[in-house]
């Protein structure tokens, strides 16, 4: 069992794709073939099922897949600890929501860069779903993203800060500065993030519970794009607080007088098994004493 093998078939898992593997490790695809057999042939069971939609786990290589993670991931980080820098250094593979991403990261990441230029970091931008398979299969490092409460398997969740959500509207929309009740807002048309987005889909339950399952609604998943759209007068829109604390600041949206009551929070994630990694450890604790000032 070698690491080069190990590195196709997390690969092949994470695309469901022999030749998006190869292309990706820059590999021949006969070179990816050959390995995946040979690990195959190591291990004694067949780790993936092909056919004309790709490339998927069997119930084999689903149970092998955390050990290739964490076999591939003590490699790298053994390699780390080893070489002679005084400085903290290594690579780390960041996901985040946009509104994280957008308006809670930047400085994070600019204290980062000055402290650890070591440090390499890939940053990408995630929704939830994408950010849960991601944290699972092992190819992210640190998740950032927003729920109502969070527990992933094998994972350490920490809170960073509450992240309230609100409905906002232009300063002239006529629910502006009035007591309403929820059913009321069926008479308009409302602006969401995709309504995989936890607050979204509680705004919709909300919605449902007061008698309205149908209303009148569009999905985005860009937070500028529904702002926008808000500012045009197109509807109102489901928000987090800190994304339109500027155009609140200026006038241009206003806060509708609706408690959504419900509590949604920041929270950063990252994998248990690879908490003593210098450059994750490093980032963990000036991410933890970044975000004590939010609390």
């Amino acid at each position: 069992m070698k690491i080069v093998e190990l590195k196709s078939f997390l690969a092949i898992a994470s695309q469901a794709s022999f030749s998006k593997a190869a292309n990706q490790l820059n590999y021949a695809h006969s070179s990816v073939t050959a390995q995946i057999k040979s690990l195959e042939h190591s291990l004694g069971a067949e780790l993936f099922i092909r056919d004309r939609k790709g490339a998927r786990l069997t119930e084999a290589g689903e149970r092998f897949h955390k050990y290739a993670r964490q076999i591939v991931d003590l490699s790298r980080d053994g390699i780390e600890a080893v070489r002679n820098t005084p400085n903290i250094a290594g690579q780390l593979t960041i996901g985040a929501v946009e509104t994280i991403s957008t308006y809670r990261l930047p400085e994070l990441l600019h204290k980062i860069q000055k402290s650890a230029p070591d440090i390499h970091i890939s940053f990408k931008i995630m929704t939830d779903i994408q950010l849960y398979e991601s944290i699972k299969m092992g190819t992210l490092d640190i998740a950032f993203l927003v729920e109502q409460d969070l527990v992933v398997t094998n994972t350490v969740v920490k809170k960073i800060c509450d992240e309230p959500v609100s409905l906002y509207a232009k300063p002239d929309h006529s629910l502006v500065g009035k007591n309403f009740e929820t059913v009321e807002l069926a008479d308009y048309h409302h602006l969401l993030w995709a309504l995989e987005c936890c607050y979204s889909a509680v705004f919709v339950r909300h919605m449902q519970k007061a008698g309205c399952p149908s209303f009148s609604y569009m999905e985005f998943i860009n937070t500028e794009t529904i702002k926008q759209c808000a500012l045009s007068g197109l509807g109102i829109a489901t928000l987090t607080d800190i994304t339109v604390a500027k155009e609140v600041a200026e006038g241009s949206l206003v806060k509708l007088n609706w408690d959504i009551n419900e509590e949604f929070n920041s929270f950063m994630l990252w994998n248990k098994y690879r908490a003593d990694y210098p450059a994750l450890k490093y980032f963990i604790e000036l991410a933890e004493q970044h975000f004590s000032a939010y609390k």
